[in-house]
């Protein structure tokens, strides 16, 4: 570490070996993280936090730490919930937040984004150029583009715009031996596409240094719908048929989240229907619609969908909070809900289980469960629901992760998930990243 350091000062590179910046650090947003932080106990402290303001800063400080194996634990906005980057070994914190730039291509509707710019920011001037990445992810103003890919991200309009890997043009990334890989921008290529190793890699391969999006105009047009059902089956129909009609965005509350949201006890579905032709669509949408359309679920659902502050004061009063999304086909989705729900409910100490259905596809969808419960043990009840809710959802058509990736939370399914692939996985790891400094622990 003292030869690191050496190094930092001779290169002009800002770290900090500061307490305060060792704790801001230690972790990330999950939840058993912040009940230790309430007692006063770090989850993990890294040695040293690095803030490289260019790629090639991040070359330089990745060429030392491969040369002493010094362990490399990657930052953005550390939003996510699923313990990936906690520097558990120590070493070296890095953080991409001054990889802060970002310009914009009107004309091809694109925009090159340093790693650490909050998404949040780059909508907003996204916006006053008349333009939108519509990648909103729920924690669009605590979270970074190159964390978006390297987690797989998925915003709320996924459903009309796809998934972060649909809207990925280039990357720039860094390889753990400091050697940096850019490749040609053009629309599409065939052959090998080498860039998506590093897509939901959650810094395993190296560090997302520069991401290239695509952009859109800010649509004209906007309708917004809402329904109300008596069962969650009637609701999956209509959505089904609601995605022929191309919504922007389409999310259905089981009657616990209508509740929550809506104070009502019916399970509900909103829908948005964004630009050309969105009053026609939305008007075959209604004609053709099993549920009782109901005034303003939407609307109030906009209003809310960026408030995550009631995680925040249930910890303190000693409740365990978190939420899993899992995705599946539409052939296994009633089953799965009701199995993962139940899971969760025979787990002793839960308060509440409930899910919506946020993103859709042709195929399937995703749904994403919120459990809150008031347990004697908080990290064997939190333990316990993750194992049971799980194991439900592989054993129910289900899979393990949808968009907040897998971390040490879901290590122990990567073999089930990957199934002959997870081989492949270790061999790729073993050759990009030598000698296993990067984000070390993470990978069984």
């Amino acid at each position: 570490m003292d030869k690191l350091i050496e190094r930092l000062k001779e290169e002009k590179i800002t770290f900090s070996t500061e307490k305060e910046d060792l704790i801001a650090y230690c972790k990330d947003f999950n939840p058993l993280h912040q009940l230790k932080l309430l007692k006063k106990i770090y989850p993990a402290l890294p040695e040293i936090v690095v803030f490289p303001k260019s790629i090639e800063e991040v070359s330089k400080v990745l060429r030392v730490a491969n040369e002493f194996r010094i362990p490399v634990y990657v930052f953005g906005g550390a939003s996510g919930v699923i313990d990936s980057a906690t520097p558990y070994e120590r070493g070296i914190a890095l953080s991409t937040l001054g990889l802060d730039w970002f310009e914009i291509d009107e004309e091809n509707r694109l925009v090159n984004a340093g790693a650490g710019v909050i998404g949040g920011r780059l909508e907003k001037f996204l916006n006053h150029k008349g333009f939108s990445l519509r990648h909103i992810p729920q924690s669009l103003f605590c979270s970074t583009v190159g964390g978006w890919v390297a987690t797989a991200s998925s915003g709320q309009f996924s459903t009309g715009y796809g998934n972060i890997e649909d809207l990925l043009v280039s990357l720039k990334v860094v390889l753990p031996n400091g050697e940096i890989l850019e490749e040609r921008r053009t629309p599409r290529r065939a052959g090998i596409d080498l860039k998506k190793l590093f897509i939901g890699s959650e810094g395993l391969f190296g560090i997302i240094a520069e991401v290239t999006l695509k952009i859109f105009e800010l649509p004209k047009e906007v309708v917004k719908l809402s329904f109300k059902y008596p069962n969650l089956d009637s609701a999956l129909e209509d959505a089904k048929k609601f995605l022929k009609l191309k919504p922007a965005l389409m999310r259905i509350f089981d009657d616990e989240e209508t509740l929550r949201y809506f104070d009502s006890e019916a399970f509900s579905l909103i829908l948005i229907f964004e630009g050309e032709n969105a009053t026609e669509r939305a008007k075959k949408a209604k004609e053709i619609a099993l549920g009782e359309e109901v005034e303003g679920y939407a609307e109030k659902w906009l209003e809310k969908r960026f408030d995550v502050s009631e995680i925040s004061k249930i910890g303190i009063l000693g409740f365990v909070f978190d939420t899993i999304e899992v995705s599946c086909f539409w052939s296994f989705a009633s089953k799965l809900y009701k199995a993962v729900i139940d899971a969760i409910r025979s787990v002793e100490g839960t308060v509440t289980a409930s899910a919506h259905a946020s993103h859709f596809y042709e195929s399937g969808l995703c749904f994403y469960f919120t459990f809150a419960g008031f347990p004697s043990e908080p990290e064997r009840y939190y333990k316990e629901v993750w194992q049971k809710a799980i194991n439900a959802s592989l054993q129910n058509g289900g899979n393990i992760t949808h968009h907040h990736g897998i971390g040490r939370l879901r290590k122990a399914w990567l073999k089930e998930e990957f199934g002959s692939y997870f081989e492949l996985l270790k061999e790729l790891k073993s050759i990009v990243d030598k000698n296993n400094i990067m984000n070390r622990g993470v990978f069984p």
